[in-house]
């Protein structure tokens, strides 16, 4: 038994994904590939991570499972960085909801969609403290992840190209393999990532990885574009103008900013003139909005969006300081589709994370909300850098036309980059990425 514990005991240090901390980092590149491929694996990777702050690992023990001598002081490190109690308030104004919502099973299901707010807060803060290099992997990693999905989806469009282009001017999305906007949103931080990790000159073993990442950045910047998803170009091009603007901002080089922006505002119209699929959504776009400025019969993709909007908008006076309950603002919805628009049949929910708040939890509910989503940005202990700075107004910006974090995907995908960035840069004095980008 000795010598197989000390077997063990070899293998960890040889093999470093077996310590503790390789294991968080092994577990944090699962959770992200989960994010596109197996929402079974996100609960996994995030049941581990649990597990792993209650109990330790210690393979030269011969119970290598037991509880976390570090318990209490992880307990206390999570309550005593606000930054964390901040994310749980996503979950809690759910919860709150229940004592007034009537609908319990519409209730329980956001509930669960919401839970990692509440549960993955303490996994972060039980984490190991990450090195810079180690926290720029996993952004690293991502953006490989990214990467060859994107290869993977543009094989599948470029086998079907006649079929899906066709589609496309429509309102039809390319097929992804997950939520084509979640996988929009993912795909344009994974480009901000990479931009920011080649400025760091950041690579793994070989200096020259640095242009491996800036390729790879470039590539799937077209390949968006080919996307042709909307949230996902818009985000992106909010994010890359605002890196361009802090850039000259701190260096001081003020017509590269402007030369950086006039560039960016001309991309989309050459863009338009070299990539169909991206021609036929933009085309695509203008007719539907003419369907509903003109008020025809025929709902199209914007035209029931912007519905959605007014049918939202429509609960908020219903009850405008504790909402309806985000039990009962699916039967609300239906009520009033039924009401006002019997001709839909597809009763979309309002697609604008803050009418659905608003809806569900009134002003009161919206206001708590957008404290808690910009509290992380500017509480003392956290020296902001520009991936999570970028993090914000991608989510931000995506909450207009998405409600971005009503699925799971869209709450792993946002949570799991607002904590690693909260674990990361609480313990950090000076940002990593405080300088240049």
């Amino acid at each position: 038994m000795a010598s197989a514990i000390k077997k063990t005991s070899d293998l960890s240090l040889k093999y470093p994904f077996l310590q503790r901390k390789g294991l968080v980092v092994f577990l944090c590149c699962a959770y992200l590939w989960a994010l596109i491929y197996s929402k079974f694996v996100i609960s996994v990777a995030m049941i581990c991570l649990l597990v792993m702050s209650v109990f330790e690992l210690d393979f030269e023990k011969k119970q290598p499972l037991q509880l976390n001598s570090q318990l209490l002081s992880n307990w206390q490190n999570f309550i005593s960085n606000k930054a964390y109690l901040a994310v749980t308030i996503f979950f809690l104004l759910v919860l709150i909801t229940g004592t007034y919502s009537s609908d319990m099973n519409y209730w329980l299901e956001r509930l669960r969609i919401k839970l990692p707010f509440l549960l993955l807060p303490f996994a972060f803060a039980s984490m190991p403290q990450l090195k810079e290099k180690e926290y720029l992997s996993i952004f690293y990693f991502y953006l490989i992840l990214l990467f060859g999905s994107s290869i993977l989806v543009g094989f599948d469009y470029w086998q079907n190209y006649e079929v899906i282009t066709n589609n496309l001017g429509k309102g039809q999305p390319i097929p992804t393999p997950v939520n084509h906007i979640r996988y929009s949103l993912m795909m344009a931080l994974s480009i901000v990532g990479g931009v920011i990790l080649f400025f760091q000159n950041f690579h793994w073993k070989w200096i020259w990885e640095k242009w491996v990442i800036l390729s790879m950045a470039g590539f799937l910047f077209i390949f968006i574009h080919v996307l042709s998803v909307r949230s996902g170009i818009l985000v992106l091009y909010a994010s890359l103008l605002f890196l361009s603007l802090r850039f000259a901002f701190l260096r001081k080089k003020y017509m590269l900013g402007i030369a950086s922006v006039i560039v960016l505002l001309c991309i989309p119209a050459l863009a338009y003139q070299s990539i169909e699929g991206f021609k036929q959504k933009v085309d695509y776009t203008i007719w539907d909005w003419q369907q509903y400025y003109y008020d025809l019969p025929l709902r199209s993709s914007d035209a029931s969006r912007l519905i959605s909007f007014k049918v939202g908008l429509e609960i908020c006076q219903k009850e405008k300081w504790l909402g309806v309950g985000a039990g009962d603002l699916r039967q609300e919805v239906h009520q009033i589709y039924g009401e006002r628009f019997p001709e839909i049949t597809d009763k979309k929910m309002p697609h604008n994370q803050f009418i659905s708040v608003c809806a569900g939890m009134g002003i009161i509910g919206l206001a708590i909300f957008i404290l808690a989503f910009f509290f992380p940005l500017f509480y003392k202990k956290i020296k902001s850098d520009a991936l999570f700075i970028t993090l914000h107004l991608i989510i931000f910006a995506s909450f207009f036309t998405e409600n971005t974090i009503e699925n799971s995907v869209g709450v792993g995908f946002y949570v799991f980059f607002l904590l690693l960035g909260i674990h990361f840069l609480s313990a950090k004095k000076n940002s990593p990425l405080s300088n240049g980008i």
